[in-house]
């Protein structure tokens, strides 16, 4: 049995390169047989694939949209009108919208998941907030409190999808953006109460965040550092 030499995967006899990192396998005590079992067909069928997440997009839609239409139907034959319905409907839009659309898109994106659903929830507190007849909380509270957190997360899969970090850098953002969402939801949250004031028990969880980011930042310089020096001597 071969391993592939720069990821470590295991490989079959019929193997010509790795699956995974398409590094060329040598091997002269095994070498490439083309009549050895393949662990996988030869070519891979996109067109079945695609059919395959239509269908498990479609079934996810149909079981969404069944307690929906019931819940529609019991409360406007029990009242005449719609109240208490719209919530459930709202709710499980919102489970559509960060489901389905993975299945269903045929080029996914960050911008074509992530977004779509931030807007649903979004438009789902927007919908609780016309439904109790409460709008005040919903601009200075409820957006931001998901737009902060919706910002951060994107920019970070942004960064690690783009591969602007990587190894220790991804924890290293990972937990300074933690630091300042905590940050950010207690300067939210007093703002919301009775006016703007100065941070005081975020600073509790943003100190050890930045701390434990800056280890992780040293870790990942020290490791760039020495995969450096491991690719100048050829080690």
């Amino acid at each position: 049995m071969s391993y592939c030499v720069h990821c470590g995967v295991e490989l079959e006899r019929s193997e010509k390169c790795c699956p995974l990192c398409h590094v060329e396998v040598i091997n002269p005590l095994q070498p490439y047989d083309e009549q050895a079992a393949r662990p996988y067909p030869r070519l891979l069928d996109p067109i079945n694939e695609r059919i395959n997440r239509r269908f498990v997009g479609t079934l996810i839609s149909i079981i969404l949209a069944f307690p929906a239409f019931l819940c529609v139907a019991i409360n406007f034959s029990m009242t005449g009108r719609l109240t208490w319905s719209l919530y459930v409907c709202g709710a499980l839009a919102l489970v559509w919208s960060w489901s389905v659309p993975y299945f269903l898109l045929r080029r996914r994106t960050l911008n074509r998941i992530f977004l779509p659903g931030v807007l649903a929830l979004l438009a789902f507190l927007l919908l609780i907030a016309w439904l109790s007849q409460d709008l005040s909380w919903y601009l200075p509270l409820a957006m931001p409190l998901v737009l902060l957190p919706a910002i951060l997360v994107y920019l970070n899969v942004f960064l690690i999808l783009r591969r602007l970090i990587r190894g220790f850098a991804i924890p290293a953002s990972i937990l300074f953006s933690t630091g300042l969402l905590t940050v950010g939801i207690e300067l939210v949250l007093a703002w919301h109460k009775g006016g703007l004031t100065a941070p005081f028990w975020s600073f509790f969880a943003l100190i050890p965040c930045l701390a434990a980011a800056l280890v992780c930042l040293s870790i990942a310089r020290r490791q760039a550092i020495l995969d450096e020096i491991k690719r100048r001597l050829h080690l």
